[in-house]
Formats: C-alpha cells, sequence, structure tokens
C-alpha cells in the first residue's frame, strides 16, 4: 500500500510516498528512507526496486522528492546541501511521531552524501547503505569547471548545463553551501552498521572518495563493495541487479539483527 503526503519541513514542502505492507503490523515495521540522486527524484528505478523488495519483507520505505527535484518545493537553482538535510530530518521526525522506531537510510550519488550527514547526527539509525555516495562534491565540481568556470560561475551567480529533462540552472550557493562540510570528518560519527557499494568504472564520482569515506568511519560493522567495470549508474543489468541485491541484503540482515 502505497501513500502519498505532502508536508513542510523547515518551511520547505516536501513531497513524499510512505510504502508499507498491506496488512501492516503494530507497532509499525522498520521503515527505509529512500534518498534520491542529483537530478533523479522519488521514484527512481534503485528507489522502487528496493521498495518492492523490502514490502515482501513486512518493511516499510519512504521515498522523498528532495528541494527542487520533483514535487517538492524549489525552484532547482536554489538547491543546497542544508535544504535536503532539513527535509530528511524533518521526515525522521515525522515518522517517529507516527511509532516508527525503527528507521533506516539509504541514499544513492547525492543522496548518499545527504545520508551520511543525517547519519553522523542520528545515532539510532538501525542500518546506513550508500550507492555511489559523493563524499567531497566542491572537488568534484572544481574538478569538472576549472578555475575559469568557477570564477565565471561565481562571479555570475548561476550556471547552466544540460539535463535528460532540458536546460538546467544551478546558484552558485549550491557549491558555497557545501564548504560548511566535512564528509570524511562525519564518517567517524557514523553508528549506524553501514553498507557502502561504489563501482570501480565511475567517472561521476570518483570510488576514491567512498574508499576515503569508508576508512574514516570508525564504527565497527561496516562494508565495502568495489564492484569491478561497474558505472556511476550500474546502468550493465548485471551490476544494477547485484547492487539491489547487496543493499537489501544488507538492510534486512540488520532487522534481523536487532528483532
Amino acid at each position: 500500500m502505497e501513500t502519498k503526503y505532502v508536508e513542510s519541513f523547515s518551511e520547505i514542502k516536501t513531497a513524499f510516498v510512505l510504502a508499507t505492507p498491506d496488512a501492516p503490523p503494530s507497532p509499525p515495521p522498520p521503515v527505509v528512507l529512500l534518498c534520491h540522486g542529483f537530478l533523479s527524484s522519488r521514484d527512481s528505478s534503485t528507489n522502487r526496486c528496493l521498495t518492492g523488495r523490502f514490502l515482501t519483507e513486512g518493511m516499510a520505505t519512504c521515498r522523498m522528492d528532495f528541494f527542487g527535484h520533483g514535487e517538492s518545493d524549489g525552484p532547482f537553482e536554489s538547491l543546497t546541501l542544508t535544504h535536503c538535510i532539513e527535509q530528511v530530518t524533518g521526515l525522521i521526525a515525522w515518522l517517529e511521531r507516527r511509532g516508527y522506531s525503527k528507521i533506516g537510510l539509504i541514499g544513492s550519488s547525492f543522496g548518499g552524501y545527504v545520508a551520511a550527514h543525517i547519519a553522523s547526527r542520528y545515532p539510532r539509525l538501525f542500518v546506513l547503505g550508500l550507492k555511489c555516495p559523493v563524499s567531497d562534491y566542491p572537488a568534484i565540481w572544481r574538478n569538472r569547471m576549472g578555475e575559469g568556470g568557477m570564477s565565471h560561475w561565481k562571479g555570475i551567480g548561476q550556471i547552466s548545463f544540460a539535463s535528460q529533462t532540458g536546460q538546467e540552472r544551478l546558484g552558485y550557493q549550491f557549491y558555497d553551501d557545501m564548504l560548511a562540510y566535512d564528509t570524511y570528518s562525519a564518517a567517524g560519527h557514523i553508528q549506524a552498521p553501514t553498507l557502502v557499494i561504489h563501482g570501480d568504472a565511475d567517472e561521476d564520482v570518483p570510488v576514491d572518495q567512498s574508499r576515503k569515506f569508508f576508512s574514516s568511519m570508525t564504527v565497527v560493522k561496516k562494508e565495502m563493495e568495489i564492484l569491478s567495470g561497474a558505472d556511476h549508474d550500474f546502468s550493465k543489468p548485471a551490476d544494477f541487479d547485484k547492487m539491489i541485491h547487496l543493499l537489501s541484503e544488507w538492510t534486512i540482515q540488520q532487522v534481523r539483527k536487532t528483532t
């Protein structure tokens, strides 16, 4: 059963879908909050596949649209990491008020960036799953745009770039806001059992970022899977299926260990 909601968290209208088993138990079952990537949406293929897998195990999922994405507040050009962290923080509190006491978090790419910072602040998560997560987005943007491009972006206040749905604009505050966050430092505060999955052929987010993130973690229960030949989108069917299997099985194992 899927129910769509629109709630305001830190004055940000946030659209999300809560998917629960047809006959949800009382108290509510474990729920996994799913965070999509940059320019994606709550209904990404990863989120939909994980939702179906978890429902068969009697678990719930909550998949949301980040600021500037899908049906949540925007515009996209005003996106910041802070906005997204505020949304997820608000959604966790919303779930807790409805009796969900066992909450997990899975994030893809930019969503993994958000998830890592949430997990560093929320020690009660029962699981954390990170799929090709961004750890140092400022470095990626500087490498992508070069010194001249960064100066131009800062000077005019926004950049334009092509996406699958057309031309997008992004304000410089997106980059500037991220400078206040140190994901490698945050990794040392994560307490949830964590699985990191990354492809070694990822040309969007360097796999070395995940290696550094993983080595920065101090939590005892952690695993990292580097998929040989897998790209950022896990576009080969075998890679995608393995990624879904690894994330779902890791999550289900943590549920079983805590029940």
